[in-house]
């Protein structure tokens, strides 16, 4: 059975809107809103071109409003912090980080508000702490992520999580040729901590052709 359906018979309130129509919502109530991005997402082009330069975004777009996975009922919906990812605001000073997670969305906190994700449990007990994770993560970008975001700011303890499925991602990690540099190119770095600009400029074009493009198909569907 689905969710929403066990959810009806034990009498709880369960969320069916789909993901779109929840981000639709928040724009409509003046909340600047797109989809949670995952660095997956582009193993297959490498990245993005602009100015004539390569990049590949590893975390999201930063300070706006997106939703996690609907897994006890509702849409979490978070604030992305100044690299993109499920943080409070300001924390990234160097030396003064003391916990770093590298990981996918368990260390993401998917399913779950800021405050109960690993991150802000830890930030509740006094640590300046910073997930880095993003959902569908590998061992390779995650790599890669611990490297542009994590060692410019020197954090005292890094906790790198492992799940099953990493054994999966890295085999889909290896066929990009770009994420494979962080592996065999000494010190390869794309300066991304301080390329926020570029990374939101690239991602809201490609989130906001990736929701007309859904919308348009819903329209069509609609008019059938």
């Amino acid at each position: 059975q689905r969710p929403e359906e066990i959810a009806k018979r034990m009498g709880i309130k369960f969320d069916i809107r789909m993901p779109m129509e929840v981000v639709e919502e928040l724009n409509d109530s003046g909340v600047t809103a797109y989809p949670n991005i995952y660095p997956s997402f582009f193993l297959e082009s490498n990245g993005f071109r602009t100015n004539g330069d390569s990049i590949y975004p590893l975390g999201g777009i930063s300070n706006i409003a997106t939703i996690m996975g609907n897994e006890s009922g509702y849409y979490p919906i978070i604030d992305t912090d100044e690299c993109g990812f499920n943080n409070p605001k300001g924390l990234y000073k160097k030396n003064e980080v003391d916990i770093v997670l590298i990981g996918d969305s368990f260390a993401e906190g998917e399913g779950v508000n800021t405050r109960e994700t690993i991150g802000g449990v830890l930030r509740e007990f006094g640590f300046n702490a910073i997930s880095l994770g993003k959902g569908n993560n590998g061992p390779l970008i995650e790599l890669a992520t611990l490297k542009e975001y994590a060692e410019p700011i020197k954090p005292k303890i890094v906790l790198w999580f492992y799940y099953i499925n990493d054994v999966y991602n890295l085999k889909n990690e290896l066929k990009s040729s770009f994420i494979k540099k962080y592996l065999f190119e000494n010190n390869f770095t794309q300066n991304l901590i301080s390329r926020q600009n570029e990374i939101d400029s690239v991602l809201i074009n490609y989130t906001q052709l990736a929701m007309n493009k859904k919308i348009e198909t819903r329209k069509n569907n609609n008019s059938n």
